[in-house]
């Protein structure tokens, strides 16, 4: 093992698998000597937000239990965000209705600055700006807990056409246990379509039980909350529904836009278009390993009954050779599918694996028509057979592709070349995905056909009039499938009122539809902040995809790490930044450092390395979401989290790869729309990595903590800004800059 690789394997803590969840209302203990978090927990957590002409019913279940030996006399405050409007509450503990009130934000400030006083623990200052629900105090019993019921109604904030709907749930976070199962249900119905449903903060199960009518979930069990929950949704008759969110820190940077593209349910089912589907099988003798063939049979038997009755498909089965079913395509009729179903029954695994020869045969069956075209390839291993050579597999595959059909692969095990697959799918527009070696292969296959089902609209494209646009991700647009969304993120210059276009094949006919957006010139607010930190993720992705596939340049390379750095967006490849050794001011350490990092993920083909590596490529290209908020300190002292996209390449990333865990870096934490980095007892932002505590004194001001000065500077405060005082815990110090001046 490397030093480089020491390092960064003594920095990783392997996480159990499973998203961020989220918290609501907290229970603060009345005694000023106890700290608002360590002495109570809670059980569960279940929250219904009904939604109606944009109106929220909010239903909130939850258990708090006293952790210590003796009661515990504590008071319920619930942070009302700035601009919510909520008419009423109503809280019920163990069945019995207490009072309570609805503060504004004036004397909510004084409350929460004085708990902060008492307790000598900011973590309540993030709140700072928000109004407060407050009942007075009531005893929870030790070891016995406390059902409590809470309900409100709130008036949804509207953009347009966008609606958020918002709801306060980072608050769980002081609990001093993982909660055993966090729910929280949202269901719309509104007076025109619902098309685009979408949150940046958590990822959720959409069900449509009409047009008009959707129910979005999210679920997960034994986590730690530290996040607001945020769903967008648009309700407008159009037969494509488009939106835009944009975000512009200031006039001298560029504007960051996020577009989502969805169908009408209603259209989508007039408007479903018939494709042809050839499957490409390996049934080479690796293929019997593990009883992969006897599961990708299996699968195969659900995709191709699952065809529509105007569909067209083939098979091409490939070893040593390559066996067409059929000599060209044909329908989806019961016969033909009962042929190629007995057809596949036959296969048995021998021989070796003729890649170049089954990719362009089966390329050769499109025909150049208006049908929308799709590859589906499923592979085990490497080249051995015809053509071996990576560079000319792709000129022959990208030859034969005369009708630009679209190309989606699983590669199956660690023989797979990774490098080549992903290059694969680029070149002809599809999406890879990858399989353990003990992973079962129906659920993926499955997976992997249902997002082609049922194209609706096809080729697409869309552009602003009038406005430069650049770095946008994906680089060519795929599909629009029935119940898909198509998220664009990007760059743009200027701003203003303009219009959006989406041009591309719906009812086998092109057509182009437009919407008025308004591309801010400068943001008055952080609302769509994200939008920013979602575009640094595809960016990154894509320079990554630049170094394994295309081979990795110093500018390629600096790019990367500067985003990285600033975004707090930690791969493998970049995980060195939260070495405390590493100065994060010296340039020229870290070029050398991310150019081994880059020269490591460039060989990873193949192996362990090779799938982890396209994983994480994978997992950065298709991110809906900027990257979450640390793992939060659960005491005074205690350490932050920051999760790692990807793993390293070595036995311990291996172990906690194949069982699903998560890996993180202590020294980095994302707060906010803010990255922090630690040296020493010092926490400071990318921006005063190159500052000098001791000769640069003069620009530094001190402030001590809980002080006059330091209160003063809360009150001044934006909310964000409050969030990262707020992390700051006892023993250590924090340097930011707040409007200018550099703080201590």
């Amino acid at each position: 093992m490397t030093s480089k690789t020491a390092a960064f394997a003594a920095m990783v803590t392997l996480l159990t698998a499973g998203a961020v969840a989220f918290g609501d209302g907290m229970i603060v203990p009345v005694r000023p000597s106890l700290p608002v978090r360590g002495q109570w927990s809670v059980k569960y957590h279940h929250v219904k937000i009904t939604v109606r002409d944009q109106v929220a019913s909010v239903s909130i279940d939850q258990e708090f239990v006293n952790n210590g030996r003796g009661n515990l006399e504590v008071e319920y405050m619930f942070p009302i965000p700035p601009g919510a409007a909520i008419d009423a509450m109503t809280l019920v503990v163990d069945g019995k209705e207490l009072t309570g009130k609805i503060l504004e934000a004036k004397e909510a400030r004084r409350i929460y600055e004085d708990i902060v006083r008492q307790k000598k623990d900011p973590a309540l200052l993030e709140y700072i700006g928000y109004g407060l629900y407050r009942t007075r105090a009531f005893p929870l019993q030790p070891g016995k807990p406390a059902h409590v019921l809470t309900h409100y109604t709130t008036v949804c904030r509207r953009d347009h056409d966008l609606v958020e709907v918002f709801y306060p749930l980072n608050t769980e976070k002081f609990s001093a246990r993982k909660i055993d199962d966090v729910r929280v249900t949202v269901d719309i119905k509104a007076k025109a379509d619902i098309t685009a449903v979408y949150s940046p903060t958590h990822d959720l199960s959409v069900q449509r039980k009409g047009p008009r009518h959707v129910v979005a979930t999210y679920h997960v069990k034994d986590v730690v909350p530290d996040i607001d929950f945020q769903v967008y949704y648009k309700a407008k008759d159009e037969k494509i529904g488009a939106t835009v969110l944009t975000h512009r820190p200031d006039e001298n940077s560029p504007g960051y836009f996020l577009a989502l593209v969805s169908p009408n349910p209603k259209a989508a089912a007039r408007a479903t278009a018939s494709k042809d589907l050839v499957v490409v099988l390996d049934h080479s003798g690796s293929m019997a390993k593990d009883r992969k063939l006897d599961q990708a049979k299996e699968a195969l038997k659900y995709v191709l009954s699952s065809l529509g009755e105007e569909d067209r498909f083939n098979v091409v089965a490939f070893s040593d050779t390559v066996e067409r079913f059929f000599p060209e395509l044909v329908g989806a009729s019961r016969k033909h599918v009962s042929e190629a179903l007995d057809l596949l029954d036959r296969l048995e695994a021998s021989g070796g694996t003729n890649i170049s020869g089954a990719l362009t045969t089966a390329m050769e069956l499109f025909a150049e028509d208006d049908r929308p075209d799709y590859l589906l390839f499923l592979t085990d291993g490497l080249p051995t057979v015809g053509e071996r050579n990576e560079g000319e597999i792709l000129k022959l595959t990208k030859k034969a592709n005369r009708a630009h059909a679209r190309l989606f692969a699983l590669g199956v095990g660690y023989d797979v070349n990774a490098r080549l697959v992903d290059n694969l799918v680029r070149t002809h527009r599809g999406v890879s995905d990858y399989l353990k070696p003990a992973e079962p292969l129906e659920a993926k296959v499955s997976s992997l056909y249902n997002k082609i089902k049922r194209p609706v609209m096809t080729d697409v494209t869309l552009g602003f009039e009038g406005v430069r646009t650049s770095m946008t991700y994906p680089r060519d647009l795929p599909d629009l499938f029935d119940g898909g969304q198509i998220l664009l993120v990007g760059r743009y210059e200027g701003g203003g009122k303009t219009t959006m276009t989406v041009t591309g094949k719906l009812g086998g006919k092109k057509q182009t539809f437009t919407y008025p957006v308004n591309l801010a010139r400068v943001s008055e607010n952080n609302r769509y902040k994200f939008v920013e930190r979602l575009w640094a993720v595809r960016r990154v992705g894509y320079l990554l995809d630049q170094i394994q596939l295309a081979g990795e340049t110093k500018e390629v390379v600096d790019e990367l790490v500067r985003l990285s750095k600033k975004y707090g967006i930690m791969t493998p490849y970049t995980a060195f930044l939260a070495d405390e050794s590493v100065k994060l001011g010296k340039v020229a350490d870290i070029r050398d450092l991310a150019l081994g990092a880059a020269e490591s993920l460039r060989r990873a083909r193949g192996g362990y390395a090779g799938q982890a590596a396209a994983k994480t490529r994978l997992q950065l290209n298709q991110a809906t979401r900027a990257p979450a908020p640390s793992v939060p300190a659960r005491a005074p002292g205690g350490s932050v989290r920051t999760q790692v996209f990807g793993w390293a390449h070595d036995e311990a990333g291996r172990r906690a790869y194949e069982k699903g865990a998560r890996q993180s870096v202590a020294n980095v934490q994302n707060v906010g729309n803010r990255t922090l980095y630690r040296r020493g007892k010092v926490w400071f932002t990318p921006d005063l990595a190159e500052l000098d505590l001791e000769k640069d004194a003069d620009k530094i001001k001190e402030i001590k903590r809980f002080s006059e000065a330091y209160f003063e500077l809360v009150r001044q405060n934006t909310i964000e800004e409050n969030q990262i005082l707020a992390t700051q815990q006892a023993g250590e110090e924090l340097l930011i800059r707040l409007r200018g001046q550099v703080y201590r």
